[in-house]
């Protein structure tokens, strides 16, 4: 009988270890307000897989095998990076009706994705106004760049708490950004660079969506508004509404809008599906891996706008985004 209950009790605690051995998942959950019914499922991407989260009556709820890794979360318009670990027991409230100022996070795991959410908008805020930036004088665009960085710095330190990967990986973001916006900047008012009247340089047999092949000198007698974009850059698919709407407020006026794609020659199909996705307009070109055309524009970030006159001359080699005020104004003026 001994024998028994001390086996009883051993089966007992080892059952206990192997509970407590389970590995932890993480859960995210979340409740929305004004959902579309067209949007029935969350996307969730994470390094290794990518989810799909059924919603009902605007609620989901789900567990994703998934430890210190930034993933990315879609519904409907609504996109985010998000910090998932095992410790993550993550709740979203939203409202589809503002997406941008809705947003509340709560459970396990709210500091570091409250943290995201704030440092991804200030920087959308300075993709918004990088047209108006490159425009700075040299002493004017140091002074940004310096009082940039000490935003994104007392932001750490407001969240000194959260996963230490996270700050890690920010911090090497935060270096990579600085390093991209002075390139731009120089690239953008460099002493060579090319100026308003200049004959723009050409880009020949681009494969277009429609079919067939366009070159630049196809679009002469018309006033050529460029988009240069990818499939995986956030901000160009944040102007595609934007050049949506501004072609369609100018499509009695002699304008062509031209998009091409610098994306990696293996990303065509990609490319195809976001043209459909997206029911985007306007002539859409893929470069197919040709850099002629932007190195001579000194492309060092998309998206880039360029307009033209009927002539193929520079108007703008840094045109305003569709998102600007300036952009209307500008496509007013043309004759």
């Amino acid at each position: 009988m001994n024998h028994l209950k001390r086996f009883f009790i051993a089966s007992i605690a080892l059952l206990v270890i192997a509970c407590n051995n389970t590995p932890k998942q993480s859960s995210i959950s979340g409740e929305i307000k004004n959902l579309p019914k067209e949007v029935t499922e969350v996307l969730l991407r994470t390094p290794s897989q990518v989810k799909k989260i059924k919603i009902e009556n605007g609620s989901f709820k789900d567990t994703i095998n998934v430890d210190g890794k930034f993933c990315f979360i879609k519904i409907g318009q609504f996109q985010k990076t998000l910090f998932l670990d095992k410790e993550t027991q993550l709740k979203i409230n939203l409202d589809a009706k503002d997406y941008d100022n809705s947003l509340t996070y709560s459970g396990h795991g709210k500091r570091a994705n409250d943290y995201l959410n704030k440092r991804e908008i200030y920087t959308q805020e300075i993709f918004e106004k990088i047209d108006s930036i490159n425009n700075l004088e040299p002493d004017a665009f140091k002074d940004f760049k310096l009082n940039m960085v000490g935003n994104i710095e007392s932001l750490f330190k407001g969240y000194a708490d959260i996963n230490p990967y996270i700050i890690k990986t920010e911090k090497e973001n935060l270096d990579f950004f600085v390093k991209n916006l002075e390139q731009q900047y120089n690239a953008i008012n460099g002493v060579e660079q090319l100026k308003k009247g200049d004959q723009s340089p050409e880009f020949n047999d681009y494969e277009n969506y429609k079919g067939g092949k366009t070159s630049l000198k196809d679009l002469r007698g018309n006033y050529v508004y460029i988009d240069v974009w990818a499939t995986w850059c956030g901000p160009c698919k944040v102007e595609i509404p934007y050049l949506k709407k501004l072609e369609e407020k100018f499509h009695k006026k002699n304008i062509k809008f031209v998009s091409i794609s610098v994306d990696n020659k293996n990303a065509k199909e990609a490319w195809k599906k976001m043209i459909q996705e997206k029911e985007m307009g306007g002539i859409q070109l893929f470069a197919n891996g040709d850099q002629e055309f932007t190195s001579a524009y000194n492309v060092t970030g998309i998206p880039r706008f360029i307009l033209l006159d009927t002539e193929g001359k520079i108007i703008s080699a840094n045109a305003p985004r569709p998102s600007s005020n300036q952009i209307n104004d500008l496509l007013k003026s043309l004759p």
